[in-house]
Formats: C-alpha cells, structure tokens, sequence
C-alpha cells in the first residue's frame, strides 16, 4: 500500500443548527401521590428531609477559602505517606467490616 493512493477523506454529513425558538420540554416526569396497583404508599422519615436540606454547617467555608488561596499560591503541601496510610487504613476497616 502506498500512500499515494490513498482517496482523500470526504468530510461527515453537517449538523444542522438549531432553531432557538424551540421549547426545550422537561422529561422529568411530574411526582404522583397516588398508591401503587398493590395499594403500598410509602411515606418518607422525617430524618430523609433533614438529610436532603443544605445547611451552611455542611461546607466550612472559610477553611475551603483557605486551601483554594494555598492551591493558587502553590503552597498546599500534600504528604503523600499520610494519605497513603489513611487509605490503607481505611481499606482494612472495609475488608474487616465484610
């Protein structure tokens, strides 16, 4: 084979822009409080609602500050032997726990 004789590459088929005028439709479906075909309804814990609320108590904000200002300085140290050791550690506590 030479490469001579190679045909040229035909480009693929153009994408057709899109009109913006378009009604972008939402798949999610709506939420039903109906009960199934068995007639179990399921009622969620009041714990369930508490978990999926954001609190300002999730992130400490300032310490993320923090490292985001060391990272773009380049002064955040990482000690690799320590994180090593923690994810060691951390995998013999999940093969124990199995």
């Amino acid at each position: 084979m030479s490469i001579e004789r190679t045909q040229p590459l035909k480009p693929a088929a153009t994408v057709q822009p899109r009109d913006n005028n378009d009604v972008t439709v939402n798949k999610a479906r709506p939420v039903e409080n109906k009960p199934s075909a068995s007639g179990t309804q399921v009622v969620l814990s009041g714990a369930q609602s508490q978990l999926t609320k954001t609190s300002s108590q999730d992130i400490n904000e300032a310490r993320v500050e923090q490292l985001k200002t060391a990272i773009r300085n380049g002064e955040l140290k990482m000690d690799a032997g320590k994180i090593a050791d923690a994810l060691i550690q951390e995998a013999k506590s999940s093969l124990q726990d199995n």
